[in-house]
């Protein structure tokens, strides 16, 4: 049983710029991506009514997901200090989401800040895959930055929305086109 004993949680910050994305996308009618609530069962509250013990009723799958013009959408916001994202942040059984939801015919990836360049990339399931197998053969725990394609770098426009979808469709070209392939 995992147990969580924070009074915060790292990527909010993260997880707000999207939500405030999504929220635009919608009025827009561009499509409808949510955020995806963790159950969590509380066993101890403080004084002040704060939670100071719970725990995850079950394992989670990502943090968003929903439609975007008709194509499922599943990903996980990940952010980092580093050079690289450590692979020991993306979770097993949330992998195996993804590639379920690749399987039919949804789009599954990482939604990545590297705080480090102040940089939001969009991390394709191909390209986590590629660098997850490779560290359970030994091979390194991250992704470096310096391996991200620059056409999966997400802009955040001067209104605040973190505009990832010109970057979909970027990923959809790669999908129809093979170009994950050579990894």
């Amino acid at each position: 049983m995992t147990t969580w004993k924070s009074f915060g949680h790292r990527g909010d910050v993260l997880e707000e710029l999207i939500i405030f994305t999504n929220e635009q996308y919608r009025k827009r009618n561009l499509g409808r991506i949510d955020k995806v609530p963790t159950p969590v069962t509380v066993t101890k509250i403080d004084n002040q009514g704060r939670i100071t013990k719970a725990f995850f009723e079950k394992k989670g799958t990502v943090d968003f997901n929903g439609l975007i013009q008709g194509i499922g959408v599943y990903f996980d916001a990940k952010e980092t200090e580093k050079k690289s994202l450590p692979l020991a942040n993306i979770h097993k059984h949330q992998i195996d989401y993804m590639v379920d939801m690749d399987k039919q015919k949804g789009l599954a990836f990482i939604l990545a800040h590297f705080k480090y360049y102040n940089e939001y990339y969009l991390i394709p399931l191909e390209v986590l895959l590629h660098y997850y197998n490779n560290s359970l053969k030994g091979g390194r725990k991250s992704i470096p930055y310096k391996a991200l394609n620059k056409d999966f770098l997400i802009f955040k426009s001067p209104n605040g929305v973190l505009d990832y979808l010109p970057v979909l469709n970027i990923y959809l070209k790669y999908k129809k086109n093979n170009k994950f392939i050579n990894l």
